[in-house]
């Protein structure tokens, strides 16, 4: 009996070491630290002839004062609380603009009664 039982143990202190060390190599391989990456080299700078020059680009036009979201058909003005996150695929120069466009005015979302 007592043959049998450590025959039992030390089976189970086999497996137990044999866990051990699998688990030991797998965490040891990711806190390896990365090698860092090669660095590409640049370019060779152009020759004077070859250099491009670019052209000055007009100024950016001021943004609209009214955003209109064109799947919703509503558009906001910068009273909206809405304006500022509103990305707006469409712009108006006044309000009367978006309405002749079919667009209306934004509202707060109405809260749902239980």
């Amino acid at each position: 009996m007592l043959w049998l039982f450590s025959q039992m143990f030390l089976l189970c202190l086999v497996s137990f070491a044999a866990g051990s060390l699998v688990t030991w190599l797998s965490v040891r391989a990711r806190l390896q630290p990365e090698r860092p990456k090669t660095r590409l080299a640049l370019p060779a700078p152009r020759p004077a002839a070859e250099q491009v020059v670019i052209a000055e680009q007009p100024p950016r036009q001021e943004s609209l004062p009214v955003k209109g979201n064109s799947r919703t058909m509503v558009y906001h003005t910068p009273d909206s609380p809405y304006y500022r996150r509103m990305k707006g695929d469409m712009a108006f120069a006044s309000e009367t603009d978006a309405l002749s466009a079919g667009y209306r005015m934004w509202t707060t979302k109405a809260r749902v009664r239980a």
